[in-house]
């Protein structure tokens, strides 16, 4: 080889191959690789080729379809709330048992609730106060009033409270003293009002005592049972009356309210409230960008290209909404994040394009524009590629969920990236086309038409960029000393381990309240009642149907034995009709004679069901299990069609406590009965089965998404090194979250789940583009490292800080969701880019690989570190010189002589259809200059020697 160094872009240590030595043939493996770098590298130069020629079809297209997708959102767009279903696995068999319950025990009533607050509810002149609280819900009238409108019992509305003694007459209350009062509270057992079992304890928060009776309570609490079936009415009833609780009530120091609307409402408004946070975010990343793309001079302003990305977004938000709206899926609440997930990770997208142009080589700057988009997409469309696939990948594997929130919102999520990846190739691509054709033309960035006198010249300060100027004269160098390599290390493991123990200590834990504002009134009720009326445990019963209850007696009994010693289930909380019937019938009531045994068991089903009937209906101890138990009078035949056994669980203080007893209680009930005859429930069981499949979710959809993503990386970075130390750090920024999260106090819930399949995607997104770019140049490893920081650093740390402007102000909302949201995506940004900027550039300096055999580009070093930031100014946007890399081709910084091509001494005829830019190098005022068959060959380029 005479000494020289072969230069097919593969590099020895030390840029070189040994002059001894034949390079070796690459084995197949590598052999695939290169095919697949040289198919996505020429399909996308092509591309940016056919956008850059035809810029304003492209445009038109791209809109016309977006705005096509977009109608299935005007559609077919379509809404739910429904707590009890989105977030239940759609396999679950509780499900089926809820539609049954429902449908076989329906209820129409709806409630209002009020909690008033004072120093002692227990006085004359308090409980005077409370019932002028009373008397004004009452009182109000909307469409219809209160007495129109309410469940009666016993022919009086139902309310349900401590005005119960003196059945809501104030002048029985005014004639009592403070001690009369409160010994009334002691000694009634059954209220006046409606004959039915009072308890003092149900209506009265926060009580004192003196022994074991009450002498004071600090809340008292209102409710309102209504019973009409008409919705709308009674909606509009409960507005008023959440209106007028609102304002408050004399003599009450506070007030606390909800009604049946109140959830549907306070979600919605949850999103509402947050809007102006949307807006705001998605300005500061206007503003951010247009800091970014361009230059602080009257041409080379990027205002257009700007409004171009957000644009870009905004279209994908249509794309990803129309698209799923026309495949029937429903947005949900957690969708409202999506719009700060696509703005992160489309920003990022278009912050690699811009970056991919500003380092572009000397002689590719050279290059008629569409061909220099051409080398732009080549350089940038792999790293895109990688992101976008990863990222939809990710989500992918979160749609194959069996919890239909996540599935929904994976779904949007994916149309959305797809949305984003191709008009950031289309797009946004051709706006880069315009706004170049501009910026060369001399246009105003402003005001378009205006075009600038020749000798206009932007100011100095423009020109400069120090973030560019940092990562190349210090970053770079700094992260690449021993001493700072180790600190690195160190650091970077142990914070791996600290966080390994917080992702082995992260709890499961849901509260449905989380999912209101944390300023709403709804979420103080429920914050309040908790406070002032904790209650008991859930209340659940097990159901029957399709059985023989005649033949079932020893099942029956069974049942309530072990029900009843049940560890998860409250001491004399079950309350089987079976038991006080048999009891009944151990009495040997008259209406059994001749119709039972000798052990006063009936003789017959018929009897059974007959002698039932009798009981409930006119049976003092029956006819409170009148709702347990449905007949069914098929042709003229009395039969049993359904009923239910009551319990009530006890309090348990942690998800895991309370997983458990649901399954106790399915499997108590399964060993006795088959579930086609007998099934427990209680519709908190269906927050219990999301908590109970939410962990396994949770590890399934990461470790799928987590070999997805290295599969993605390997097959499109096409080295296995690399790959595996890009999935490296996407696990490390993955367990780091996840640590930090219980440090921070979060739990293991839907909404942690869904932003932790988030951070799959957008950790890739850090380390890819480094670990793609590191693979394009030549040379030994610290040369790469350093080309690399300098050409994709500012790129991958704009994409991150861009993000976290997006969503920073969520910092300062009221939902749970987004304030869940921003801690989490903090910390994916924060860790994300340490790990890809700090980290990774490290570990490539130590171990990195062999560059691609299609690598063309060299670090050029620190003998042009000092040369004025003048150089190059029409191709280099953001103060970039483009002094990170060049062409091998083009340059002498091989230590070998350059040899120049068989055809230098030929003129340079440029193709028939090449128009240069005006501001071209070697091209002035427009015009080609010409060519008399004498070229210079300097710095890699033939330039024409005038004549």
């Amino acid at each position: 080889m005479n000494g020289k160094a072969e230069m097919n872009g593969h590099a020895a240590t030390n840029g070189q191959l040994p002059a001894s030595k034949e390079e070796k043939k690459p084995n197949i493996l590598q052999r695939v690789a290169n095919k697949i770098i040289w198919f996505f590298e020429t399909g996308f130069e092509k591309i940016g080729v056919l956008v850059s020629t035809h810029p304003w079809k492209t445009i038109l297209i791209s809109t016309i379809i977006t705005g096509l997708f977009c109608i299935g959102a005007g559609v077919n767009f379509t809404e739910t709330n429904d707590n009890s279903v989105i977030w239940v696995p759609s396999d679950s068999d509780f499900l089926v048992h809820k539609k049954y319950v429902e449908s076989t025990y329906p209820s129409t009533t709806r409630f209002f609730y009020l909690i008033l607050v004072a120093d002692n509810v227990l006085t004359t002149a308090t409980m005077e106060k409370v019932y002028d609280a009373y008397d004004a819900i009452v009182g109000l009238d909307s469409t219809s009033n209160y007495t129109s409108i309410c469940l009666k019992s016993g022919g009086k509305c139902l309310v349900s409270s401590v005005l119960e003694l003196y059945s809501y007459n104030k002048a029985t209350i005014s004639g009592k003293t403070d001690a009369q009062i409160q010994s009334d509270v002691n000694s009634t057992t059954t209220s006046p009002m409606y004959s039915s079992p009072w308890d003092a304890t149900k209506s009265l928060g926060e009580r004192t005592y003196s022994g074991p009776t009450i002498t004071g309570a600090r809340a008292a609490i209102l409710t309102f049972y209504i019973g009409t079936e008409d919705k709308t009415v009674a909606e509009a009833w409960e507005q008023k009356a959440l209106d007028r609780a609102k304002q408050g009530f004399a003599g009450i120091s506070q007030t606390y309210y909800l009604s049946t609307r109140s959830r549907s409402d306070e979600a919605g408004n949850a999103i509402r409230k947050d809007v102006s946070l949307l807006s705001a975010g998605y300005f500061l990343v206007i503003l951010y960008l247009f800091l970014v793309f361009g230059r602080l001079n009257c041409v080379e302003q990027r205002v257009g290209l700007s409004l171009a990305g957000v644009i870009v977004i905004g279209m994908s938000i249509g794309f990803s909404f129309g698209l799923s709206s026309a495949a029937g899926w429903e947005y949900g609440p957690l969708h409202s994040i999506l719009p700060f997930l696509l703005l992160g990770i489309g920003v990022d997208d278009m912050f690699v394009i811009v970056g991919s142009y500003q380092s572009l080589s000397h002689h590719e700057l050279d290059l008629p524009l569409t061909q220099r988009m051409g080398k732009l997409l080549r350089h940038a469309g792999v790293s895109i590629l990688v992101t976008s696939v990863t990222d939809i990948l990710a989500f992918g594997i979160g749609a194959s969920t069996t919890l239909p929130a996540l599935k929904s919102f994976c779904v949007f999520s994916c149309l959305g990236i797809l949305g984003l990846f191709s008009l950031a190739l289309t797009f946004f691509v051709a706006c880069f086309t315009l706004d170049i054709m501009r910026t060369e033309q001399g246009r105003n960035a402003c005001i378009c038409c205006y075009k600038h006198k020749p000798e206009y010249k932007p100011n100095n300060c423009s020109q400069r960029n120090n973030f560019n100027i940092f990562l190349r004269k210090y970053y770079s160098k700094m992260i690449l000393k021993l001493p700072v390599k180790i600190v690195v290390v160190v650091i970077t493991l142990a914070l791996l381990g600290l966080n390994i123990w917080g992702f082995y200590s992260l709890k499961q834990d849901y509260n449905e309240n989380w999912f209101y504002p944390s300023d709403s009134y709804a979420y103080e009720y429920n914050e309040m009642k908790e406070k002032y009326f904790p209650g008991g445990g859930a209340r659940g019963a097990v159901y029957c149907k399709n059985i023989e209850y005649f033949n079932s007696k020893t099942s029956f009994e069974s049942l309530y034995t072990q029900l009843s010693a049940n560890q998860y289930i409250a001491a004399g909380t079950v309350d089987s009709w079976f038991k006080s019937y048999t009891e009944w019938l151990a009495t040997s009531p008259a209406a059994a004679a001749g119709k039972t045994t000798a052990a006063n068991y009936p003789t017959t089903e018929a009897n059974f069901v007959d002698l039932l009937n009798t009981f409930i209906t006119t049976e003092t101890t029956g006819k409170r299990h009148a709702r347990e138990v449905k007949f069914l009078n098929s042709s003229g035949t009395l039969d049993i069609d359904a009923s239910y056994i009551s319990f009530q669980h006890n309090v348990f203080q942690t998800a895991s406590d309370e997983i458990v007893a649901m399954d106790a209680i399915v499997d108590l009930v399964k060993g006795i009965f088959s579930e086609s005859e007998c099934f427990p429930y209680s519709r908190l069981y269906l927050q219990w089965q999301t908590n109970k499949v939410i962990k396994s979710e949770l590890f399934r959809n990461l470790g799928l998404a987590a070999a997805c993503v290295f599969i993605v990386t390997l097959i499109l970075i096409a080295n296995l090194w690399t790959s595996l130390l890009v999935f490296s750090c996407v696990i490390m920024t993955l367990v780091d979250v996840a640590g930090i999260m219980h440090l921070w106090g979060l739990s293991i819930n839907i909404v942690s789940c869904i932003n932790l399949v988030i951070a799959i995607g957008l950790a890739v997104d850090y380390s890819a583009h480094i670990g793609h770019c590191f693979m394009t140049f030549v040379g030994d490893r610290h040369e790469r490292v350093r080309a690399t920081l300098v050409e994709m650093g500012n790129p991958v740390f704009s994409g991150g800080f861009s993000t976290f402007l997006a969503f920073i102000l969520l910092a300062a909302s009221k939902s749970y969701v987004f304030t869940t949201f921003f801690q989490i995506f903090f910390l994916v940004v924060i860790f994300g880019l340490f790990h890809g900027l700090v980290y990774l550039p490290v570990l490539l300096s130590w171990i990195g690989p062999s560059a691609y055999t299609t690598a063309d580009r060299r670090y050029k070093g620190d003998d042009e570190d000092n040369q004025g930031n003048d150089s190059n100014k029409n191709a280099a946007l953001q103060g970039h010189d483009n002094l990170a890399m060049k062409s091998t081709i083009s340059s002498g910084h091989y230590d070998t002589p350059y040899a120049p091509p068989p055809d230098y001494d030929k003129p340079y005829i440029p193709p028939p259809d090449y128009t240069p830019p005006s501001k071209h190098r070697g091209v002035s005022n427009g015009k080609t200059p010409q060519m008399n068959g004498n070229a210079n060959y300097a710095n890699g380029r033939i330039t024409p020697i005038s004549s």
